[in-house]
């Protein structure tokens, strides 16, 4: 089956089998930032972003992508909102194991994309999804508080706004 997509900036045709995951297709490309964890969209290791939101790759027949754009954590990972988010996690003393890096950049993309300044409740909800214990609740929390200042300064935006 002929998909045409939008993979990491590129357009190209995936002749694949429809039914083969996404993540199976991304990892027969060398895209290794997307890990085959617990198969089932629990775990968040194989997440993209698909058309800008983050999904879990294991769950996604290839042949329902046609047109779509998708972006794997090496590429999202030249951008200046993954420059933002990791300068956060650094200074949260954040250091990640590997396995949940996609799904934590990706998600924290997502909540920062979609709030100028992230509630508690906001924060405390993206904490319970991530799934991985390679960092404790709070230490996120703060990491991706620091991103939302370092992504303001930025951006120039004004304090206290």
């Amino acid at each position: 089956m002929k998909i045409p997509v939008t993979l990491n900036g590129e357009k190209i045709i995936l002749d694949e089998n429809g039914d083969e995951t996404l993540l199976h297709v991304l990892r027969k490309r060398k895209f290794i930032s997307c890990k085959n964890g617990c198969g089932k969209g629990h775990c968040g290791f194989c997440t993209v972003l698909l058309n800008d939101e983050p999904v879990s790759s294991c769950k996604i027949p290839v042949s329902i992508v046609r047109d779509c754009t998708i972006v794997t954590l090496e590429y999202f990972s030249k951008t200046k909102e993954y420059a933002d988010i990791e300068q956060g996690f650094k200074q949260a003393g954040i250091k990640l194991c590997g396995w949940c890096n996609s799904h934590k950049y990706f998600s924290v993309y997502r909540l920062l994309k979609d709030n100028y300044r992230p509630e508690k409740e906001q924060l405390l909800e993206l904490c319970h999804e991530d799934n991985c214990q390679c960092t404790d609740s709070t230490s996120l929390m703060n990491g991706i508080l620091y991103a939302t200042a370092i992504r303001h300064k930025r951006e120039g935006r004004k304090k206290n706004v």
